[in-house]
């Protein structure tokens, strides 16, 4: 039986047949293309709601489980961050199935911290490779689509497990059909009905335990009528992780206390803090639309979704991608709560690396809520350029002709003090922002610096140009209120450069030598 749509489309182009005998190649397609955009505004319209009117369905047709084929074998419904399986090319809805099985382990969280936790998560059956099933695999089908799903809890796990699919409708969500003690194995067939992106979780037991232990993915529900061309599609889900502090072996238990509290120690994309940052980073051209589907797992916190350097060229607001939902259109930065979703597309217009935040920013610069598209390409002065900065201040201390302390300082001082001086916060005087700038020290030293200045300041590990901080992770004060103190311990021999990272400028260095 033909859909509304359709049969709207074939009345619209059977009345033109016999015009269209007489057109040419190009005038048929511009014809076609008329009738095919003034079926899917008639289709449009008879959802749209009249005030004093009943709301009208959007539910797909359902074609009986019976009838429907089953989907091609070739077509992929699963993946794992950042990518998406494609879509289906097909235009009727079909079967197709999605096996998955739980897993249980201590995997990376912060892996520059050597930060370890243990995980609960899926995998798509069968990968022996996926060690680490968070987030899950990413699902994926098509409105009308009957989707059967088979969970496997391996043997030797320690815990119950389910899934409950925001994408389903059915109690819990799947969740109670699906619940599987170590060893067995359930399923569900599910009718998907809305289109979107819909997270899904873990429900069983202490279900907040089961969540932020990393029990949880994406399912992307395609709708009728395609959305707007893209070049690339990415997946991204937040998260939040409540540990305690690392034990010796970098291990990170369960924080029961912080939980309640609702006070994470992370907040990531993609379940780790560089999941999509340096050799992980996203890539795009010059010219390209990229679509982002993103899901804020939670378990709390709602997400303020923003590209710096870049916008949403268009948004669907809570992934609500259904053909009677227009996009938003140039935002800067858009709500996601927990547990919801949102669809949004970025265009690359000029060469630069786009990072996408939180903006509730000491999540991103502090607990590890950060990604990286690197846009390449040609430069397009029209839309942005800049000039050098004037030869004084702050320019001066990057330019070749003033090596930094860390280059070969002129004056090393034997002393286990450092003093942050009055007026240390100035580019003017970034020769002596820490005084003295170098100094030598025997093997087994503790260094202690003052804060002697007007404002706070760090002694952080690592190099800068002067203007971009490069920290390494040997050491960091921390803000150094006015007054403040800290020591640091050199065990081994070698050159430890450092720099205060509020003002990079400010450049030291510690040479240690065997005694």
């Amino acid at each position: 039986m033909l859909r509304r749509r359709e049969l709207m489309g074939a009345l619209v182009i059977g009345a033109g047949a016999a015009a269209c005998s007489a057109m040419s190649a190009d005038e048929r397609r511009v014809a076609d293309a008329v009738a095919s955009e003034e079926a899917a505004s008639t289709h449009l319209a008879a959802l749209t709601w009249t005030p004093g009117h009943e709301l009208p369905s959007i539910h797909p047709e359902i074609v009986p489980v019976a009838s429907l084929p089953q989907a091609d074998p070739a077509e992929r419904h699963t993946s794992y961050v950042p990518e998406m399986p494609p879509a289906a090319a097909r235009t009727e809805p079909a079967v197709f199935d999605v096996d998955l099985e739980v897993l249980e382990g201590v995997c990376p969280l912060d892996p520059a911290g050597e930060v370890t936790t243990l995980m609960w998560g899926y995998r798509i059956a069968g990968d022996a490779d996926t060690t680490c099933g968070t987030p899950g695999p990413v699902l994926r089908g098509r409105v009308g689509d009957v989707a059967r799903i088979r969970l496997t809890n391996l043997p030797g796990n320690t815990m119950a497990h389910n899934i409950d699919f925001h994408a389903v409708t059915g109690q819990g969500g799947g969740a109670e059909a699906l619940t599987v003690l170590p060893g067995e194995v359930a399923s569900i067939e599910v009718r998907l009905l809305y289109p979107g992106a819909f997270m899904y979780h873990c429900a069983f037991g202490d279900v907040p335990e089961h969540i932020v232990r990393g029990m949880y993915g994406m399912f992307v529900v395609d709708p009728e009528t395609p959305m707007p061309h893209t070049d690339h599609e990415w997946a991204l889900v937040q998260s939040e992780w409540y540990v305690q502090e690392p034990d010796a072996d970098g291990l990170a238990e369960l924080d029961r206390e912080a939980l309640l509290a609702e006070t994470p120690r992370y907040v990531t994309f993609n379940g780790r803090t560089d999941a999509l940052a340096g050799d992980n980073a996203l890539h795009m051209e010059v010219g390209q639309r990229a679509r982002i589907f993103m899901v804020n797992e939670g378990l709390n916190l709602a997400s303020n979704f923003h590209p710096i350097g870049s916008h949403w060229d268009a948004v669907w607001p809570e992934a609500a991608i259904h053909e009677v939902n227009q996009p938003i259109r140039g935002s800067q930065s858009t709500l996601v709560v927990a547990g919801g979703g949102t669809v949004v597309d970025l265009v690359g217009l000029v060469p630069s690396t786009i990072i996408l935040v939180d903006h509730a920013l000491v999540r991103t610069f502090y607990k590890g809520a950060i990604g990286h598209v690197v846009v390449e390409g040609r430069t397009n002065a029209e839309l942005f350029s800049s000039t050098a900065a004037a030869a004084s201040g702050a320019a001066a201390v990057v330019t070749e002709e003033a090596p930094s302390v860390a280059e070969g300082p002129a004056d090393v001082v034997s002393t286990d003090t450092v003093s942050i001086p009055d007026g240390a916060f100035d580019p003017a005087n970034s020769d002596r922002a820490y005084d003295p700038p170098a100094i030598l020290v025997s093997v087994g030293t503790t260094v202690t610096w003052t804060n002697d200045d007007v404002l706070p300041h760090t002694v952080t590990a690592g190099t800068t140009d002067g203007r971009t901080p490069d920290p390494d992770g040997r050491f960091d004060s921390g803000d150094m209120a006015p007054g403040d103190t800290f020591a640091f311990t050199f065990d081994e021999a070698g050159e430890y450069p450092y720099f205060c990272t509020p003002h990079p400028w400010m450049q030291g260095l510690v040479i240690v030598e065997e005694g």
